[in-house]
């Protein structure tokens, strides 16, 4: 008897996941566990990889899965009630609802190896018949840029020099990484097929696998001589400086992107981009709350009493303003259009004043005026 293995498990699904649960965990785990992205450990990969293989055989079709679920799983001989051969749902008919008529016309009519191939590589196909494709273009890496900036340098827009390292193509091999653009040879491993083939043994027989060649990643050419100028990456550095503007009111944590202006795409794609992080200090004053501030101050007894001015500080310098006869402990004072300006709109939010009265230890001459006055307002319990 064969020996039995966890299919479910291998592929990561619940055992009553729909087909569509089991397609989707297969192009996942067939993608993370191909073994040309494990070079360091690929026989490893390699088993994990076909025994990745082996369950989606099974569980992708339906009466497979039956007698999976029913038996551990899927008998060599055939289907129940069918033999080896000629019969119907026999071996024959398996393999093929497996792997679409793979060994007879399995470059027409496809399979899970296709899918896979698909997945990876494309389906682009070279004059001899098999399967070849190059690297598609890749986009590259985005630059990320810190800011800082104080809340008053918020108050209008305003604008920064900005410099910085980036990549771009080398112009003198166009981005090949051999001299001259030219200087390539044929690949030794795949003589120049951009494939490279090794055998798939699975529970129904031998078969060839057809993936990428690691050696020339499909190209079916190596670089003779490197580029000088780039020493072979296709690359180089230089230093970027440009002009960006801070639009007034940012967030604290805003992004501004710039597109394409990180470093250089491979294989023809795009450049990455310019991502500027946006960090808005706290002021020791304030509190942000949106366009709106809000800040505290002290005045003392006597200016809460009888009234008089106060200076408030703003993020444009101190005012005056005036104050009530007999201004209660947290009294709070609006001062209109002194905040920050709404982000992407013109208008200026306020500034919320909040009144702490101060008391502090009366003077001798002070301590009699104001035993005076209690006389005046009757009150007897002042010692």
């Amino acid at each position: 008897m064969p020996q039995k293995k966890d299919y479910y498990r291998i592929l990561e699904v619940e055992k009553s996941a729909s087909q569509e649960d089991v397609k989707k965990a297969y192009r996942k785990l067939v993608k993370e566990w191909h073994p040309d992205r494990h070079m360091e450990d690929k026989q490893i990969a390699e088993e994990k990889f076909k025994e990745i293989q082996e369950a989606y055989e099974v569980l992708s079709n339906p009466e497979k899965r039956k007698l999976y679920d029913r038996f551990g799983f899927v008998p060599e001989g055939g289907m129940p009630n069918g033999g080896a051969r000629g019969g119907t749902g026999g071996f024959e008919d398996i393999f093929g609802d497996i792997f679409g008529g793979f060994g007879g016309n399995q470059s027409s009519q496809g399979g899970p190896f296709s899918d896979i191939f698909d997945m990876f590589f494309g389906s682009e196909r070279n004059t001899s018949g098999g399967r070849r494709r190059g690297n598609p273009p890749q986009r590259g890496d985005d630059i990320h840029v810190n800011l800082s900036f104080e809340l008053k340098d918020i108050l209008y827009d305003s604008k920064k020099i900005i410099e910085y390292t980036r990549t771009s193509e080398c112009h003198s091999c166009k981005g090949t990484g051999a001299k001259n653009g030219t200087a390539f040879k044929t690949c030794p491993r795949c003589n120049g097929t951009g494939q490279h083939q090794e055998e798939q043994r699975t529970l129904f027989g031998s078969f060839i696998r057809t993936s990428v060649c690691p050696t020339c990643s499909g190209e079916g050419k190596i670089i003779e001589e490197k580029c000088s100028d780039c020493s072979g990456t296709g690359k180089i550095s230089s230093k970027e400086r440009i002009e960006v503007t801070i639009p007034a009111g940012i967030e604290d944590g805003a992004i501004l992107r710039y597109r394409e202006k990180g470093n250089a795409g491979k294989f023809g794609g795009p450049s990455g981009d310019l991502l500027m992080h946006l960090r808005v200090n706290p002021d020791k004053r304030f509190i942000r709350k949106g366009s709106d501030l809000e800040t505290e101050i002290k005045i003392n007894y006597i200016t809460a009493a009888l009234g008089g001015e106060i200076q408030i500080p703003t993020l444009e310098g101190n005012i005056t303003e005036s104050i009530s006869e007999a201004t209660n402990p947290d009294t709070v004072i609006r001062l209109k259009n002194q905040g920050l300006p709404s982000y992407n709109g013109r208008k200026r939010g306020d500034i919320y004043v909040k009144i702490n009265v101060e008391f502090n230890k009366p003077s001798i001459k002070e301590r009699k005026l104001l035993k005076e006055i209690a006389k005046i307002k009757n009150l007897s319990d002042i010692s």
